[in-house]
């Protein structure tokens, strides 16, 4: 894959979000890109906010170390 097109599918927040997110054992956790899991939730909702929540601390660090 080249490197314009592995950064254009990178930039598409939603589509990779909804991808790291995953059930377990009736339990809901999300994948970070070091291959770390984050979790358990009990319900799909919950770990969709807590992945943005994580995802937004995220920039706000990039953003202030800037």
């Amino acid at each position: 894959m080249s490197d314009s097109r592995r950064q254009d599918s990178s930039n598409d927040s939603s589509v990779n979000r909804s991808e790291r997110i995953f059930s377990q054992q009736n339990l809901w956790y999300f994948k970070i890109r070091e291959g770390d899991e984050v979790g358990p939730f009990r319900y799909r909702s919950e770990a969709q906010s807590n992945l943005e929540r994580f995802m937004e601390q995220l920039e706000e660090k990039l953003k202030s170390s800037q």
